[in-house]
């Protein structure tokens, strides 16, 4: 996925999903200069469909993917960019985010911890 519609490096990006227990890593695409500052991210959707995701699932992810976009954008535009990760801290959002994607990822079984 490339997020230089957002206007969003990579790896911005990345910390806030990370943060919010959304896992993918950022990786360089067609066009960027150089893979220092890369502008899109790889998501992981067979680690998905082994838990046993659907399309409607998807949506749901999606809709994350999207919140985190925005919550890194309001962000990256609040604070300088020296400073944008102390501007993740203690972000609100951020924990709204992360909660919403805990309570949805716990209806999936986790293949090999089976409880």
């Amino acid at each position: 996925m490339t997020t230089l519609p957002f206007f969003l490096p990579g790896k911005c990006y990345e910390k806030v999903c990370e943060m919010c227990q959304i896992t993918l890593n950022k990786s360089a695409i067609f066009g960027d200069n150089g893979a220092i500052c890369p502008g899109g991210v790889r998501i992981g959707t067979p680690a998905m469909t082994s838990r046993g995701c659907l399309e409607a699932d998807f949506e749901t992810v999606a809709d994350f993917l999207l919140k985190a976009a925005h919550i890194t954008t309001v962000v990256q535009r609040e604070h300088a960019k020296k400073d944008f990760f102390k501007g993740l801290l203690n972000n609100k959002e951020i924990v709204e985010l992360r909660n919403r994607v805990e309570i949805f990822a716990s209806q999936f079984a986790m293949p090999g911890f089976d409880v």
